[in-house]
């Protein structure tokens, strides 16, 4: 995943950093996802969707709705993810084929109730309106990373992950604006209910059976999602731990089930706590800086990877890159600035920041030859697609308020705090005894695409890697 690719790159602290935004970003999702499933299973029980939570008056308003149902199905989806991998794997392709039929039936039945008056107002909060809600919206490609993690328990990785990949966020992304297209042509736009919007929508338009049928679907498809949830958030702390950038006690794997149990029980522990008092919004706004955060990292990432190999690029390669990639990084954080800070539509700043984000790429793909060619498969368009990823990546989290990041400072805080005081000596002593350069080598050889025996066999153990 984003952890090991990251280490190989950039060093153990970046990719410690993402491990922890990682780590957010799951206990974040799982928690948005439990209390989303407690205000379909209260439509679907014909209640409202936010008759079952508590209500506290004397806490604060974000954290004063306290919900206990969805504290019980994380609980569940623990004991599901501890006893077995591939008794999970059934579970969700079982329900997976259930949640495909919903989706058609919301896109054919809602497309029957449309009415084209409600798009009059399209983009109701202009221009910033619609990319702040793309900020947000990155909520919706958490799990997709949680493929890779999945690596180990594939036959053919190199294959099969990128096609898993790349089909399934093709799949979803056109499934998600076809699912936002018939919502908003049945219902108002202000009208639509934050909790639970299809069921709210199908009783709107005089379809008060169907709401039952969606409130189903969406059970199951959630549950699925928590599950697959679970499997990887716990795959990828045993893959940190295994470093000893965290306890080494949590990449233990359970001789019978051949699952991590303790990785998995905390995760959902700390997800079953956040699920319990957390306002969603909070929860989608935090978790949008972790993913955008990410994948600015992974789009870095590989621009070094691909221009820089130590040892045979020259120091004058080199310097170009590290400038291009500062003139890249400061271009684009200044534009998301501007965009976040200023009130009016004024572009004056943007014909500065643009041509210099511009101008850097170019720099790269003119002045440095490119020092490692994928060897299976790769990224097309380097290093404009990657240097377009960081420049949207950062602008969308100039749209983010500015609460969301003072909880994200707090979180990397913590971090930092950590890391500083006891993984990174852990991880240093774990790589002194081990010889960090061969187990380097070896996944650099997965990176490269070949197959976990190849590297057994060339020498660096999958049982020294952990």
């Amino acid at each position: 995943g984003s952890f090991a690719y990251l280490r190989v790159e950039l060093g153990d602290f970046i990719a410690y950093i993402a491990a922890g935004n990682i780590l957010l970003e799951y206990v974040i999702g799982g928690a948005a996802v439990a209390r989303s499933w407690t205000s379909y299973f209260a439509t679907l029980c014909n209640h409202d969707s936010d008759d079952f939570v508590i209500i506290v008056h004397s806490m604060p308003d974000d954290y004063s709705k306290l919900d206990p149902i969805a504290v019980v199905v994380v609980c569940v989806i623990c004991v599901l993810a501890v006893l077995s991998t591939k008794g999970s794997s059934r579970f969700n392709y079982i329900a997976s084929i259930i949640h495909v039929i919903v989706i058609l039936f919301i896109i054919i039945a809602g497309f029957t109730k449309a009415d084209t008056k409600n798009y009059s107002n399209f983009a109701p909060f202009g221009v910033r309106g619609i990319f702040k809600s793309s900020a947000v919206l990155f909520f919706a490609y958490v799990g997709f990373d949680a493929v890779s993690t999945m690596a180990e328990e594939t036959k053919n990785p190199a294959r099969d992950i990128p096609i898993g990949l790349v089909g399934s966020m093709a799949i979803t992304t056109a499934a998600y604006c076809l699912l936002s297209v018939v919502l908003c042509l049945m219902q108002p736009y202000p009208k639509i209910d934050k909790d639970a919007p299809f069921s709210v929508a199908f009783e709107a338009v005089g379809m008060s059976w169907a709401k039952y049928v969606v409130a189903a679907g969406a059970l199951k498809g959630m549950t699925t999602v928590l599950l697959v949830g679970a499997v990887g958030q716990a795959r990828y702390l045993t893959h940190i731990a295994r470093t000893h950038m965290l306890p080494p006690w949590l990449a233990q794997i359970h001789p019978k089930t051949g699952t991590p149990i303790n990785a998995t029980i905390v995760m959902l522990i700390a997800t079953a706590i956040i699920a319990f008092f957390t306002d969603l919004k909070i929860l989608a706004d935090l978790l949008s800086i972790s993913t955008l955060f990410i994948f600015l990292l992974v789009a870095l990432a590989l621009i070094v990877r691909r221009y820089y190999v130590s040892g045979e690029t020259s120091t004058t390669d080199r310097i170009i890159l590290i400038t291009c990639l500062i003139l890249i990084l400061g271009s684009s954080i200044a534009t998301a600035t501007y965009w976040g800070v200023s009130e009016n539509n004024d572009w004056v700043a943007y014909v500065i920041t643009m041509p210099i984000w511009f101008l850097a790429t170019a720099g790269i793909a003119v002045f440095i030859p490119q020092a490692r060619k994928p060897k299976v498969w790769g990224v097309p368009l380097v290093p404009w697609l990657p240097s377009l990823s960081i420049a949207i990546n950062i602008f969308l989290l100039g749209s983010i308020d500015g609460a969301s990041f003072k909880r994200f400072g707090i979180w990397t805080c913590v971090l930092l705090l950590y890391y500083f005081f006891f993984g990174l000596h852990a991880s240093y002593d774990t790589a002194k005894e081990l010889g960090e350069n061969r187990i380097g080598d070896g996944w650099k050889r997965v990176e490269e695409g070949q197959s976990v025996s190849t590297v057994t066999a060339s020498g660096v153990s999958l049982d020294e890697a952990k």
